[in-house]
């Protein structure tokens, strides 16, 4: 699973749209919206806000099976 599909699913799992997800970590919606709609690969900077929002590291994001 790549880390786009880990953040759509997580959050389903939360009951998220994207749109909390933008207000949650401080990202613009067109930022969260581009990449889940896209499926591009999020930057570290960004995978990072995404991480904190979610209440966990970068580090238990990618080790994270799902």
């Amino acid at each position: 699973m790549d880390a786009t599909e880990k953040i759509k699913f997580i959050l389903d799992k939360k009951g998220w749209s994207a749109y909390r997800l933008s207000k949650e970590c401080g990202l613009s919606a067109n930022t969260i919206l581009t990449m889940l709609k896209r499926n591009s690969v999020p930057s570290i900077s960004t995978l990072e806000a995404v991480c904190k929002a979610f209440g966990m590291t970068l580090s238990e994001f990618l080790q994270k099976v799902i």
